[in-house]
């Protein structure tokens, strides 16, 4: 991989961590476009950059739930940047309900945003990343993509399905010569659980040990850098998603017992 500065493109990057990719990739040099539905908070970011770096992103509004604005973000990327080198699928949301208390249409919303957008994403930008130099994607999953949690089985599944989406796509691009590379992030200090919902108020993880969205910025770039199949943030969940294969019931005792989850919580 070169010196010279990478074009990116970052979904989600209005907050959390997506913003926090984007503010070390700008620091890093590079040219980034952001993605994201909150048109003001994507202007407020790219301001925000800009001065800092003396560089503004491009702000590119787009919701990813909708094919027609993937398709006309991605045209303007590829005018203003003619490829990418680096694709940072981030957008994404959560759901904490019990499977009983499920809602149709927010159970859409999730899949359509955390699945069927990032799916969208990757096949607009494959034409710029056949451009590119040194192509990577990363896709954002989750710890909880490889062990799914009560209460959270929705997103849980949403971040199955990436993993796997990542896992065909390390084969179908391979001789793209694009790197296609999972990150698992844990929790994550943003303001992600604040924003999901919630109907009957099930308690929020203990944060006293989560991340900050900086340090799974620094994992991003580290990817982009030297590209690895699948980069875990917390090695005791890798154990336990492990031991789910050979031991299910065990997994099941160690998690209920970690999340103190009861049936009548």
């Amino acid at each position: 991989m070169t010196g010279s500065p990478r074009r990116a493109l970052v979904t989600g990057a209005s907050s959390g961590i997506g913003a926090a990719v984007a503010r070390a990739l700008a620091a890093r040099g590079d040219r980034v476009a952001l993605l994201a539905r909150r048109a003001e908070k994507l202007s407020a970011l790219a301001d925000e950059i800009a001065r800092s770096t003396s560089d503004r992103p491009l702000c590119v509004p787009c919701d990813v739930r909708r094919p027609e604005d993937i398709a006309r973000a991605f045209d303007r990327v590829a005018r203003e940047f003619d490829g990418l080198d680096l694709l940072v699928n981030n957008a994404g949301i959560g759901y904490r309900a019990r499977v009983e208390q499920l809602e149709p249409q927010i159970v859409r919303d999730l899949l359509d945003t955390n699945v069927v957008g990032l799916l969208h994403c990757c096949q607009a930008a494959l034409p710029l990343l056949r451009r590119g130099n040194d192509a990577v994607v990363v896709n954002i999953a989750s710890v909880v993509g490889r062990r799914g949690i009560p209460g959270q089985a929705v997103y849980s599944a949403s971040k199955a399905a990436v993993i796997s989406i990542s896992e065909a796509l390390r084969i179908e691009w391979e001789h793209e010569r694009i790197a296609v590379c999972t990150l698992n992030p844990g929790l994550t200090a943003t303001g992600f659980f604040e924003a999901q919902a919630n109907p009957s108020a099930l308690a929020a993880p203990d944060m006293s040990r989560s991340s900050g969205p900086d340090e799974v910025a620094e994992h991003v770039l580290a990817l982009d850098r030297s590209p690895r199949p699948e980069v875990w943030l917390r090695r005791k969940w890798r154990w336990l998603s492990l031991l789910s294969l050979v031991a299910p019931r065990t997994s099941d005792r160690v998690l209920r017992d970690r999340l103190g989850w009861s049936p009548e919580r």
